[in-house]
């Protein structure tokens, strides 16, 4: 017996939301927990899960269609409890395809697909025929690069991958993540007029923290997202000195790509990172966008920090994730094995706990960002969450009229997941 899927209230101020994507096609099981679809609302895109094991039967509501507090989404079989795909008569009104499986290109070289992982890739924001299209041709959706809202992944971004053929891109480029200069592994996107926009993760992230607003950015401009050295799949760094002597790495590395004058958009430890290379070269750096930086205050939670350079549990990982967002549901399977995998072997581990002693040796800040950003000539802002659990809000305090201040509601230490589309509209207002 059917009964009906209703889209609950996501949040104290929620009325109505638009459905992103379904996550299931219709006839696929699920069991107690599983993501069914995902709903955009004023604030956030959040996660619709299942209450109970089942079948989606059917789908009454289609992707972008706007919605209110209890209205019918789907009918689903909660007697059917198996993950299995059965069968469901075709409606009436829509005859069936009879057209055959898109063929790989002469061109295509499987060796150089990614690795293909189902259970990864459940937990990533696509469309469900960007899914299929990945399953068949084994490709990886972490590697595709999302134009849709929040940064969801289509059928279209997939095409453009298995083709290699990245739209608007005026200069040769492969089309996933790429090894650099100095062992710096990097994401390159859009087409090369204008000012390079170069992205910096913080500390514990890799490149992939910004695949919500990088897919979008990447439609006007060129778009870099760079993997600290030791950070990700970046090589293990050799070097000591702490954080002036890995911004003069990526120094180097901008330098070696030739990019000239960047944007550059600083994530915590990225955006201290930020701050010194605008500070020292001032003719490679026209703007600053950061996001919670480090060094503009003396505390940190140092004890939240920490456990990401210790081989960790799931549930320890989790944990240690939920110091960093406001709203847990951004806590995904994942985003804990990314993290897992991030510092996943006792070298890199090593390196990082270096990196916090060089930068945090007494367990505060004592590096100085703050005085260096209120001798900068360039245009700077800087975005910060009221919930940040890592740097304080406060350290915005004392800051030069000139620099733009957002403070962010119920933000936790990531703005550019929780604040995706501010971030994205503030960005894409910026000539390029």
């Amino acid at each position: 017996m059917s009964t009906e899927l209703r889209l609950p209230r996501l949040g104290e101020t929620m009325e109505e939301g638009i459905v992103v994507t379904w996550n299931l096609s219709e006839g696929e099981g699920f069991e107690r927990g599983d993501t069914l679809l995902e709903v955009e609302t004023d604030k956030m895109v959040a996660e619709v899960p299942a209450l109970e094991s089942g079948t989606l039967m059917e789908i009454l509501v289609e992707e972008q269609a706007k919605v209110k507090v209890g209205d019918i989404l789907a009918l689903i079989d909660p007697s059917e409890k198996s993950s299995r795909k059965i069968e469901i008569p075709a409606k009436t009104e829509q005859a069936p395809s009879q057209k055959k499986p898109k063929s790989p290109p002469a061109s295509y070289d499987p060796t150089h697909s990614f690795v293909h992982d189902e259970k990864d890739q459940d937990h990533i924001r696509a469309v469900p025929g960007a899914r299929r299209i990945a399953k068949r041709d084994g490709i990886e959706l972490k590697a595709v690069m999302g134009t849709g809202p929040a940064g969801r992944i289509e059928r279209s971004d997939v095409d453009k991958f298995f083709k290699k053929e990245p739209e608007g891109a005026s200069f040769e480029q492969p089309f996933g993540p790429q090894m650099g200069p100095g062992g710096v592994r990097f994401l390159r996107r859009g087409n090369q007029s204008g000012t390079p926009l170069v992205l910096l993760h913080g500390f514990a992230a890799d490149l992939h923290s910004w695949r919500l607003i990088h897919g979008p950015l990447s439609r006007n401009r060129d778009v870099i997202a760079f993997e600290l050295p030791g950070h990700g799949e970046s090589k293990v760094w050799q070097e000591n000195g702490g954080l002036q002597a890995l911004a003069e790495h990526l120094e180097q590395v901008i330098i070696e790509l030739e990019l000239g004058t960047v944007d550059i958009v600083g994530h915590s430890l990225g955006g201290a990172i930020a701050v010194y290379l605008a500070s020292q070269q001032t003719n490679m750096v026209r703007r600053l966008t950061l996001l919670a930086p480090v060094g503009f205050g003396t505390e940190i939670n140092l004890s939240a920090v920490e456990p990401f350079t210790e081989e960790l549990s799931e549930s320890e990982i989790k944990l240690a994730l939920s110091r960093l967002f406001y709203d847990l549901r951004w806590i995904s399977k994942d985003l804990i094995e990314a993290t897992k995998k991030n510092f996943g072997s006792s070298n890199r581990r090593a390196q990082a706990k270096d990196l916090l002693k060089s930068i945090f040796p007494s367990g505060t800040q004592e590096w100085d960002g703050h005085s260096l950003l209120c001798k900068l000539n360039q245009p700077v802002r800087i975005l910060w969450g009221e919930e940040d659990l890592i740097l304080p809000v406060r350290h915005l305090n004392g800051l030069p009229g000139w620099v733009a201040q957002h403070r962010l509601s119920k933000v936790g230490h990531v703005p550019q997941i929780e604040a995706a589309p501010l971030l994205l509209r503030i960005l894409q207002a910026d000539p390029a």
